[in-house]
């Protein structure tokens, strides 16, 4: 039992790269009660905080950012030892086809079009926290 309490006291951290403060605000009221949330708005931001000591536990990007993309950003994730192995959901409100394929050969475990719902965003970032963390 005090191994269980112990393990639930552990916060899983999240990193959110998203240039709209709409989306970002969505995250924080959703997520945040859940799990420590750091938000940044454009990838060399995301980059540089993945240099520091923290690990995170997931990331979530969108895939229209400002500067390096967010395909660019996710495989530069992919191409860091320490952190290749980071779950990553991709967003987008691009609406292009083709974009979830695009994510998900670029290296993102995950795809979530916009508009989405509430439900399918704690399920989305659930589902790359499980099975250390069920947020539904």
């Amino acid at each position: 039992m005090e191994g269980a309490a112990r393990r639930l006291d552990v916060r899983k951290r999240v990193l959110i790269a998203d240039d709209d403060d709409d989306v970002c605000s969505l995250f924080e009221a959703v997520l945040a009660p859940m799990v420590d949330l750091t938000v940044v708005h454009d990838a060399e931001a995301a980059l540089e905080l993945l240099q520091t000591a923290v690990r995170y536990d997931a990331i979530v990007s969108d895939f229209m950012l400002p500067g390096i993309t967010g395909l660019e950003f996710v495989k530069r994730v992919r191409g860091r030892e320490r952190d290749a192995d980071v779950p990553i959901l991709m967003i987008s409100g691009h609406g292009a086809l083709g974009v979830g394929a695009a994510a998900r050969a670029a290296g993102a475990d995950a795809f979530l079009d916009k508009p989405f719902t509430l439900a399918q965003l704690r399920a989305s970032v659930s589902s790359l926290l499980a099975p250390q963390l069920r947020l539904v």
